[in-house]
């Protein structure tokens, strides 16, 4: 009531209430999450606003917007519930590596997108994108649905420097793209990943980078050497440090949203894009013993296409705190369908519709829940008990097992392109370049990404040069590209 009269006396004031941006028990969360919405929001829905104007005056469809939860939503309520987009970013590439690695038969993955300024890391099992209701974004707890993404601050343009001790460190501070890495000749004096990678080989000296940016591997030596000489190493010493560096910092990632969520990395398949991705994967994949890595054509802007490609999602949710075998199977069934009617007023008469059911359970006295698929409440014990020893390493059968939240995830499917390996457009003989590996330099292959046709097969040590992004391929893997044009690299044991 209190809302709706602020709204009526300020109509141009955005008003965020906490029952309709996270209608969940826990104060402090609840009350974060409100306000940064309240916070996003004005802006965000500004932005909207006048984007939907101009795509209407230029007689397009209305533009859907990428949510956190890896589901697109309507400009209008995205605009209302701008803490939903917060990492729509990175969702987008989730949704992107987990559609194309479907495509190519893979189902169970890492996800490792690598920028300019971060890596963003995520699992994918079964072919579905994992999400978590318990993120922190700046240090700011938000309680929304979320895929399940890790963040470090190691990307292309991170800096590298000496801290206190002596010791090199990668980040997090970020060259950005202007000035940018040492290598862009725009005034950056500090080296960066890029430059290393340059440097190393890795990267064309020369390459003209958007029509703009041209590398310069002379000014990338010279800014390493400074740095290696408050080091007291030499260029190519302190470029391999940097890149190994960057690398442990990735690999950590990589590990807490494995290793430490009960999953095998050795059972999954890494999928790698973004502008960097490809650079580093293999040296990934090699310590953590993964031995199938997928770098799909549109590694470079596998973001793009994921949002393009993802699904319009409506996410509710209504709490219910019960001792889960003391619970009514027809209350939760009715609490259910009160959620599925809520969404049918929000997309009417849409055929395609289609629900997932889901509920947050605890052991009792535990502080937090975990999430599994509510298709009948008298399987859900042993759900949990499985989900639990899965993720933690144990169960406890004994223990009640409490009912926190009914969840409903409501989806419509859109239409998804055809996806398809091309002929090979150039000539496919690669050319060749010195490049640096464990310490040593040696003649490579280059190869053009176009020039690679449908079973185009190379082996390491080799370059592959896409239009947005490269492709390390070290010693010891073998790559070939299937049917629906990914490079698809393996590890010979």
């Amino acid at each position: 009531r209190v809302g709706a009269a602020l709204r009526e006396a300020l109509p141009d004031v955005h008003v965020s209430l906490s029952c309709e941006v996270l209608p969940e028990l826990r104060e402090y969360e609840r009350c974060s999450t409100t306000v940064c919405n309240s916070y996003l929001a004005p802006r965000l829905g500004a932005y909207l606003e006048r984007l939907a104007d101009e795509v209407e005056g230029l007689g397009l469809p209305s533009p859907v917007v990428m949510q956190s939860s890896g589901g697109a939503a309507e400009i209008g309520t995205a605009a209302a519930h701008a803490v939903s987009c917060l990492l729509s970013g990175p969702a987008g590439g989730v949704v992107g590596a987990a559609w194309v690695a479907g495509l190519s038969g893979f189902q169970d993955l890492l996800t490792f997108d690598m920028g300019g300024t971060s890596t963003d890391v995520a699992p994918v099992l079964g072919g579905v994108v994992q999400t978590t209701t318990e993120s922190v974004v700046a240090g700011v707890p938000v309680k929304l649905p979320m895929v399940d993404v890790h963040t470090v601050s190691a990307g292309g343009g991170s800096i590298a420097w000496v801290d206190a001790g002596g010791a090199l460190r990668v980040g997090p501070s970020s060259a950005g793209a202007d000035p940018g890495p040492a290598a862009y000749g725009r005034g950056g004096e500090e080296p960066t990943v890029t430059d290393a990678n340059l440097y190393l080989g890795y990267l064309p000296d020369g390459a003209t980078l958007g029509g703009e940016v041209r590398l310069d591997r002379g000014q990338a030596e010279a800014a390493l050497c400074r740095l290696g000489d408050r080091l007291g190493l030499d260029g190519e010493e302190t470029a391999r440090g940097i890149v190994q560096v960057a690398d442990a910092e990735m690999i950590r990632a990589l590990r807490v949203i494995s290793i430490e969520r009960g999953l095998d990395p050795r059972e999954l398949t890494l999928v790698a894009f973004g502008g960097a991705g490809g650079l580093h994967a293999c040296s990934l994949a090699e310590e953590l013993d993964i031995g199938r890595i997928l770098v799909p054509l549109a590694a470079g802007v596998l973001s793009a296409l994921g949002l393009a490609i993802s699904d319009v999602r409506r996410d509710q949710v209504h709490p219910l705190l019960a001792e889960l075998g003391a619970t009514d199977p027809a209350h939760v069934e009715a609490c259910f369908e009160a959620l599925e009617a809520n969404v049918h007023t929000q997309l009417v008469n849409d055929a395609k519709l289609t629900f997932t059911r889901l509920a947050d359970l605890r052991y009792q006295g535990q502080s937090f829940e975990l999430t599994v698929e509510a298709r009948d409440v008298g399987g859900l014990t042993a759900r949990f008990h499985t989900e639990h020893e899965r993720r933690y390493g144990y169960r406890m059968e004994d223990e009640v097992v409490e009912l926190v939240n009914l969840r409903l995830v409501a989806t419509v499917p859109r239409d998804k392109p055809d996806l398809h390996g091309a002929s090979p457009r150039r000539d496919a003989k690669p050319t060749r370049r010195s490049a640096s590996f464990d310490g040593g330099w040696q003649e490579i292959d280059v190869y053009d990404r176009d020039a690679l046709g449908v079973h185009g097969e190379l082996h390491g040590p080799a370059v592959v040069e896409f239009a947005e992004s490269t492709l390390l391929v070290r010693p010891g893997w073998r790559a070939t590209v299937d049917e629906v044009g990914t490079l698809v690299l393996e590890r010979r044991r």
